[in-house]
């Protein structure tokens, strides 16, 4: 026995012009992302507000792009940042030299007691494919 979605389609990609893989077709990155002269590491941080956070962007919004050029101060960069709704309130795409810079960074930012950070490593799709053909 089989059940038939909503509306009668079982692709549901169906409803986006192309399928999928116009949806998946993305967008070009924004300047600066994944140029090959830039080797620097990229990483996704989502970030919580905290009640002391939520107060200070509640009365002085552009406090986010302060922190933004902080960051860029102590030798990283943010390549994109979007305000998020649901569990996190902000993904910040940073570029940092190391590790060590970007925990340092997330450190950082966390002691103000403003935020708190989630942080993930990323990698280039193209680049984790290429990592996934490598023979054992």
């Amino acid at each position: 026995m089989t059940i038939e979605p909503p509306g009668g389609s079982r692709d549901p990609w169906e409803r986006f012009e192309g399928g999928a893989e116009a949806v998946i077709e993305t967008e070009p990155l924004p300047a600066g992302f994944g140029d090959d002269d830039d080797e620097m590491p990229v990483y996704m941080m989502l970030s919580r507000l905290t009640e002391r956070g939520r107060d200070r962007v509640k009365d002085h919004p552009e406090r986010i792009l302060e922190v933004n050029h902080e960051v860029e101060q102590r030798g990283c960069s943010v390549v994109a940042q979007y305000a998020l709704m649901g569990m996190y309130d902000f993904v910040t795409i940073i570029k940092a030299p190391s590790n060590e810079a970007m925990h340092r960074l997330a450190i950082e930012l966390g002691a103000r007691g403003t935020i708190e950070t989630q942080t993930y490593p990323a990698i280039p799709t193209e680049d984790f494919i290429n990592a996934m053909k490598q023979p054992d």
